[in-house]
This record gives structure tokens, sequence and C-alpha cells, in this order.
């Protein structure tokens, strides 16, 4: 379980958090990816523009009223005519802005959009070992919530600049009116700008902290449900959630000291609104009153009401700040996956794989997944065009990862790869891969039907192909009598499958895709006698001619090999047929000793591929007809 591996929290307390990226370079990633969709930004910016003049110009409508009720032998008339003006502006106010908010929506939803693209672009391309160093549950957070959160933050970038608008319309509004109030306003100022410098700087890191440690519970999360039935088995339930308890206390820490810092913020900024109407209310009412008033009461009202309009922006720009901070922290997480550089690439100079090349070369190979910690060593051998080799060696001896290598999911230290004469470093990674297919120890199967799972080997490839080569392998037997055959749905990575039924039909899909070299990790190590002679049937005529290298702990596999070569902690120790090795008497002999010679494997394969190519010669005579529920019959799917 997750317990004790790089999502737990013994490797959670060791982990050293990488540091926050300048503010300036976030937001200039952001405004690069604003700038895909820099006409309905412009479109988006006029229609606010128009609205915060409208509002602007509301106040002053309410003033000009004040005074006009309160002069004597003024006409109902005028007074309705500023009412209307005053409905007037406020109705095309709210249209303006409701065009503004629906313009702003198609441009953060198509930020949103490319952003998420270009992330699972970069991820689908990067190497294995980046996958391998992330939580999965931690890297969907990112692609999801992340970009959602950075999108918010979009709209906190065109409401801050609607804002910036209308504290500059509404304090020019108001030094017309009144020099003095204006001035008695921007005391605030300083006060507001300093609470938002101080709480913004501790806010990004504490709001980048927190999302990390949301990732971190979202990735243990999925850890924990992919193998409840690991904890189960092991009555191990009360400690898998105390250790997502604790790391979920972890995220609630940073949360709540975020929240904290919110709750400090906002009674400062509005406490500091309220001095300023009372010092305004003050210094305008002196001003409107004596022999000679130089303030109405219509402009007292208009400096009270512009105050308050001058003090919300404001408090909206402090809050707004604290806010991007959070999405200036889901670009920093989204930075680390964009900006991760891969390590394996085609170089400049990378040309397609020839054709006629095939064979494997590996020479004087090292290899090291962590730096000091070689995994091979010095390795070299051949395999001929057409051959199948076998390699064998205990555990830990490096046989996944020549699998790995001959794959190019990772470059070597020393030495270099071959199929036929050209290095895997300079020919293209795409050609490579049509040329070579893998049949990992853990097959995958999508959450699709049996056949299109089978498909995704090849495309093009017919139904009545993919049954032909079904029956060939002997998996059309047990795919025939499935709920709907071969378009039953499977669940993800085919857990409505036995294991053995999982690998024929990833054996079935890898055939079909016809590869020059075919590398098989331990592949039949999950399928049972009877399944796995069918299959060792099949490969008599699927891998004529085929170079094939073989990792596997059966000894059926090993012996039908033309050469076996023999690893020991990550060295080439020994390499010959089975019976030339066994008769040396080294370390073969020992591996064999430990692990084939109990299978009795040349007995019992005999009988058992016998009775296989008896049920493979029944299928090419006739389609067997399998029970249907029900009594009915499915037509067949061609």
């Amino acid at each position: 379980m997750g317990m004790r591996r790089r999502g737990g929290p013994t490797a959670l307390s060791r982990q050293k958090q990488k540091s926050s990226r300048p503010f300036s370079t976030l937001l200039r990633k952001t405004f690069t990816y604003l700038g895909r969709f820099r006409k309905l930004i412009v479109v988006a910016a006029v229609f606010v523009l128009l609205a915060t003049i409208f509002s602007s110009i509301d106040p002053l409508i309410l003033s000009w009223g004040i005074d006009f009720v309160l002069t004597p032998g003024s006409f109902f008339s005028g007074l309705f005519l500023l009412g209307v003006l005053y409905v007037v502006l406020r109705i095309a106010g709210w249209v303006l802005n409701s065009l503004y908010t629906w313009t702003l929506s198609g441009a953060q939803a198509g930020f949103v959009q490319s952003l998420q693209q270009d992330t699972y672009a970069k991820l689908v391309n990067a190497d294995l070992s980046y996958h391998k160093s992330q939580q999965s549950g931690d890297v969907t957070s990112r692609v999801t919530s992340d970009s959602d959160s950075l999108g918010s933050g979009i709209q906190i970038i065109i409401d801050f600049a609607s804002q910036l608008l209308l504290l500059i319309a509404t304090f020019s509004l108001m030094w017309i009116s009144s020099p003095s109030i204006a001035l008695t306003a921007l005391v605030v100022v300083p006060v507001v700008v300093l609470v938002v410098v101080l709480f913004g700087t501790v806010g990004q890191r504490t709001m980048l902290a927190s999302q990390r440690a949301l990732g971190h519970v979202s990735g243990q999360i999925a850890e924990n449900i992919s193998g409840v039935h690991i904890a189960k088995a092991f009555n191990r339930e009360e400690e898998t959630a105390a250790t997502l308890s604790k790391l979920n206390q972890e995220a609630y820490h940073y949360g709540f000291k975020f929240m904290i810092l919110m709750t400090l913020m906002q009674p400062l900024v509005r406490a500091t609104g309220i001095a300023a109407v009372a010092a305004v209310l003050f210094v305008g009412g002196s001003l409107a009153v004596g022999t000679l008033p130089v303030l109405t009461i219509g402009e007292v009202f208009l400096g009270t009401i512009l105050i308050q309009r001058f003090l919300r922006p404001l408090l909206h720009l402090s809050m707004m700040a604290t806010q991007f901070q959070a999405s200036m922290a889901s670009m920093d997480r989204l930075l680390d996956i964009l900006e991760a550089e891969p390590t394996v690439t085609n170089s400049p100079a990378a040309i397609p794989l020839d054709p006629d090349s095939d064979g494997i070369v590996f020479e004087d190979v090292t290899f090291a997944y962590v730096k000091g910690t070689d995994v091979l060593k010095g390795v070299s051998f051949s395999v001929a065009p057409g051959e199948m080799v076998a390699i064998v060696g205990h555990t830990g001896a490096g046989k996944t990862t020549i699998a790995a290598l001959i794959n190019r999911f990772y470059d070597p230290q020393q030495g270099r790869i071959l199929i036929g004469d050209q290095d895997l470093q300079s020919v293209t990674l795409q050609s490579l891969h049509d040329t070579i297919a893998l049949i990992a120890q853990e097959p995958y199967l999508f959450d699709d039907t049996v056949m299109e799972n089978i498909r995704y080997g090849r495309a093009s490839a017919t139904n009545q192909e993919i049954k032909t080569l079904c029956r060939l392998i002997g998996a059309h037997e047990f795919i025939d009598v499935l709920p709907q055959g071969y378009s039953t749905l499977l669940s993800e990575g085919g857990s409505n499958l036995s294991a053995g039924q999982v690998q024929m039909i990833a054996i079935a899909r890898t055939l079909l895709a016809d590869p020059k070299i075919l590398i098989l990790d331990e592949a039949t190590s999950r399928l049972d006698a009877y399944s796995e002679s069918l299959v060792q049937a099949a490969q008599e005529k699927l891998f004529v001619n085929r170079t094939t290298v073989v990792i596997a702990h059966r000894l059926t596999t090993i012996a039908n090999a033309s050469r076996v070569l023999v690893f020991e902690q990550g060295e080439l120790i020994e390499q010959g047929t089975h019976d030339e090795l066994l008769t040396l008497g080294g370390k073969y002999k020992a591996v064999y000793d430990t692990y084939y010679a109990h299978q009795t494997a040349d007995e019992l394969s005999e009988e058992v591929i016998r009775i296989a190519q008896e049920e493979l010669s029944k299928t090419h005579k006739q389609e067997p007809k399998s029970p249907r529920r029900g009594g009915s019959k499915r037509p067949s799917n061609h």
C-alpha cells in the first residue's frame, strides 16, 4: 500500500519542497496563454470600460437630484428627467456588465482548455522517469483543479483592470467635486497598500504549500483506492485511514493558516474604510455649513458616496491580490509539469529507423536509475535478426531494465544500444516504437470493449482479423463466452477479468501490431499452465522470423529460446542454450535448480501443448458454438 511508498507520510515528511517561482515569471507565463484570446479580452475590456463610465456617473445624478429638491422653485419635470436618466444609466450598466461577463467566460473557458491540453500533452510525452516520481492523484489534481483555479485568476485579472479603472474614475470625479474630499480619501491608500503587500507575500507561500498538500492528499486517495484489496487482506484499513488523516491534517493546517490571513486582512481594510468615511463627513460637513458654504448638501452626499465607491475597488483590489496569489500558486504547480525537461528526446539529427534494421546490440552498456547505483554494469550482447533470446536471473538482476532500454524509455549513462547498425539515440522515437512492441509484467486494459482493447494495437484491423488472431493464441474461447462476447465492456485495468485473461488480451493486442521486434517482460507469468501452453503453441507460428527477447520465469518459454542470457547483479555472466548452460553447471544451473526444476516442464508442457494444438486445430475448422444466456444467439460483428 501507499503507507511506505513515496506518497506515504514518512516519505512526505522528508520531501524537500520546491520553492515558488518569482511572481513576475508566473505572471508572464499567464499572459502568454492569455495572448491566445486577446480579441475576446479586448471586447470584454470595451464592455467593462463603458460599464465603468456609466457607473461613475450614477452618484453625480443623485447629487444633482438632492440639490434640485433643496433649491426653491424647482420643477417636478426636471426631477423626473433626472430619475429617468438614472434608471437608463443603471440599465445600460447592467447590460454592459452582462456582455462583459459573457465575453470573458468564453476567454476564460478557452484559457483553461488550452492550458489543460498543453499540460496533458506534456504528460503524455513525459519520460517514464517523470511518471514514476509522481503520484497519479497529484498529477490529476494539477491538470484539473489547478487549471480551474488559474481560470478563476484570469477573471481576477480582468476584474482588476475594471476595478482600477473605476478607482481612477471615482477619484477624478471627487477631485472635480471637491479637492479637499479627494485629498482626504487618499489618506487610506498607503494603509491598504501596506496590508495587501504584507499579506500577499505570505499568502502566496501559504497557498502554494496548501495546494501541494492537497495534491498529496489526492495522490494518496488514488493510491489507497487502487490498493484497497491489499489493505483489506492485511487488515491495514485503520493504518491507511490514519495515513490519509495525517496528510489531510497537513493540508488543513495550511488552509487554516491562509484563512487566518484572510480573516485578519478584511477587518483591517474595512476599518480603514470606515475611518475614511468618517473623515469625509467631517471635512465635507465643515465645508457645507457657515455663512459662506463651499459645498452644497448634494455635494457632501456625493463625496460620501464617492468615498465608498473609492474604497470598494480598493477593498476588491486587496481581496483580488490574495486570490490572485492562489491562482499564481496554481500556475507554479502547472509549470512544474510544463517546464519539466524530458531526458529522452529526439536528437536534432534523428532519422527514422530503417525498415530493414533488425537485431539488437548492447555495447558496454551501463545504466543507473539513481546516480551511483548501477543497475547494469558494462553489459554487451547481441540478438540476431529473427532470433529468440531468453533473459533469466534473480529479482533485481536488471532484466526489466534491459526491456526498458531497448524501448528507449531511458538512455544509458555509458555505452550504446543498436537496432541493426543504427544507434537508438540517432533514430526518431516514433519510428523506434513502430518497430518494437512490449508486453509488460503488468498489462493495462482500457475502459472499453474487449474488441477495442485488442484493436488498440492496430487501429485499421478488422473484427475478423482480431477474432482470427484470438483463435490462434487461444483467447477466443474465453472471450466468446463473456456476457457480450467481444463487445463486453471491460472495467479500467480489466478488473472484471482474471489475471490470465487480462494477459491474453494484452498479448493479442501486441501481436496485432505485428512488430518486427518483440519484448516480453515476464508476459506469461500470470497465465496458468494451459493458457500458457496455448500461447506457446501460437508463438511457434507468430514468432517465426521475428526478433524476440523474453524475460520469463517459465521453463517452457526458456527452453524454446535459441539462447539464454544469465544476469547477476546487473552483469551478464553466462550465455548459451538451455542444455549448454545446464551442462556448464554454473549460475544458470543454480537458478534452474531454484526456480525451474520443480516445474517438471518437460513432461508437463508436452502433454499440455498437445492438447492445446488439438484445440487450435478445431478452431481452424469451425467456430465454437458457445452457450448464450437465455439461449439467444448473438450475431457475429465483422
